[in-house]
Parts: structure tokens; C-alpha cells; sequence
């Protein structure tokens, strides 16, 4: 028996001796994470629409209806000879006048202050210029149912082509009064060189007013 034991005391010497070393797993690295990079998403500039050009306004032509050529010879004018005179109403002389600057600007600056006179004329063959004479009359200081002259004027316009019917407006320097007017007027129409300046009014008092 003490042999056996002896012996197995003596196997167990000889038997290799394996140390279990007690191992550690490595810890593993933290792994480096990588931050996701949110990408934001585009962001469209909004599209201003530029507006549509403005097509330009086509502005209709009036159709003004055209002068009937005048009669000739002209209704209501006295003739001499070749020629024609009339005298203006106050709506024709107005008529005159917005187709006139000269004769607007006369009406508006002197004939609210002087005595005026619009007439027409007309000639049959057309002339350079109008001569035109006329009297100014006024109330006789001694018998006020009588009319004296009060003075002379001489008109001078440009002329006018062959039957034309030209406005003309006899402007004195007689201060406008009760029955003060330009009467007695004779139209001549001149041919060449005129006599004086062109438009003019020259006015000259009666001698017995001087």
C-alpha cells in the first residue's frame, strides 16, 4: 500500500505542471467615430420674374373731319369788282382769332380798351398785300343824335391767293365809349412792294381833335 502511494506521489511529481496564467483580453481601442457632417440641403434663390414690358399704347388717330372748300364767290359779302368784304360777327371774329395768333393776341392785349373792327375779304386773283382803310366814328359832342369822325386808320396785312377769304382785325387807339365805332372801311388789294410795316395799325386823329 505505502507503495502505491509512493508511487503516485512519484507520477505526480513527474507529471508536467501547466500554469494556467490568468490572461487578459486586450480592451479594444475605442474606435474614433466619426461625426456625420449633415449635409443641409440646397437653398434655391427665388426666381424674381422680371414683368413683361409694357407694350406701348397705341393711341388712335382722330379723324377730324376735313373743311368743305368755301364757295366762292362767298354768300353774304358785298362785291367791288374783283374783291369781297365782310364784316365779322363777335363768334366769327372768336373763330378767327384761335386760327390767328396775331389777331388772338390783338383781341386779348388792345380791343377791351379800344375801338375794333374784324372784317374778311377776298379777291378774285390774289394779291401780296391789304390795304385797308377805315373811319372812326363816335357821337358829335354837339348834337348827340349826330356821329362825326373821330380819326382815320390804315391797315396794312399780307395778302392772300386767289380766292381766299382772309380774316383781318382794324385796331385803333380810340378808348372804347358809347357809340364809338369803325365804319366806313374800303379793302384794297395791293400787288409789289408794300408802303409800310406788315401787320400794322396806323391810326390818326381828326384835326378838329387834335
Amino acid at each position: 500500500m505505502k507503495k502505491l502511494i509512493a508511487l503516485f506521489i512519484a507520477a505526480c511529481l513527474l507529471a508536467p505542471v501547466q500554469a494556467n496564467a490568468a490572461t487578459t483580453k486586450p480592451t479594444p481601442k475605442p474606435a474614433a467615430t466619426k461625426a456625420k457632417v449633415v449635409k443641409k440641403p440646397a437653398t434655391k434663390k427665388p426666381v424674381v420674374k422680371k414683368p413683361a414690358p409694357k407694350k406701348p399704347v397705341v393711341r388712335k388717330k382722330k379723324n377730324f373731319p376735313t373743311k368743305k372748300p368755301l364757295k366762292w364767290p362767298p354768300p353774304g359779302f358785298e362785291k367791288q369788282g374783283v374783291l369781297f368784304a365782310k364784316t365779322a360777327t363777335p363768334k366769327e371774329l372768336g373763330i378767327a382769332g384761335t386760327e390767328n395768333k396775331y389777331i388772338q393776341k390783338n383781341l386779348i392785349e388792345f380791343c377791351d380798351k379800344v375801338a375794333c373792327l374784324g372784317i374778311f375779304v377776298g379777291s378774285e386773283t390774289g394779291c401780296d398785300w391789304w390795304e385797308i382803310t377805315s373811319n372812326v366814328l363816335g357821337v358829335d359832342p354837339a348834337d348827340s343824335t349826330q356821329r362825326i369822325i373821330y380819326g382815320s386808320l390804315t391797315t396794312l396785312v399780307a395778302g392772300s391767293k386767289a380766292k381766299t377769304i382772309k380774316a383781318i382785325l382794324l385796331v385803333s387807339d380810340e378808348p372804347i365809349a358809347d357809340g364809338l365805332g369803325i365804319g366806313n372801311y374800303t379793302a384794297n388789294c395791293r400787288s409789289g412792294p408794300q408802303i409800310g410795316k406788315i401787320p400794322s395799325n396806323t391810326y390818326t386823329k381828326s384835326p378838329t381833335r387834335s
